[in-house]
């Protein structure tokens, strides 16, 4: 049975390091969580940190504004590891 929402949701997704992603299993389970919500109607915004991907420099210059109907905002970071978790996702709360 499936279930028919008549409202559609807004939904913020922050603490990973951004999608698109290969990175780590969080980014992949965020990136299929936040397209398939998309997918699904609802208005999805992932807040992206800023900085090196491992996947190699030729990706740090991409900042995309949308993914598979997934809003991007890319959110500064200081590339510090202590502090870059926590300074990522303060910053979020803070801005909304």
């Amino acid at each position: 049975m499936q279930v028919v929402r008549k409202k559609k949701l807004k939904i913020a997704v922050f603490g990973q390091k951004r999608i698109p992603s290969r990175e780590g299993g969080l980014e992949i389970v965020v990136e299929e969580l936040a397209t398939h919500a998309a997918s699904l109607g609802n208005q999805v915004t992932v807040y992206n940190r800023s900085g090196h991907h491992v996947s190699g420099s030729e990706f740090d210059e991409k900042q995309l504004k949308s993914y598979k109907g997934v809003r991007i905002k890319t959110v500064p970071t200081i590339q510090k590891k202590e502090t870059r978790d926590i300074i990522g996702s303060s910053k979020i709360n803070y801005d909304n």
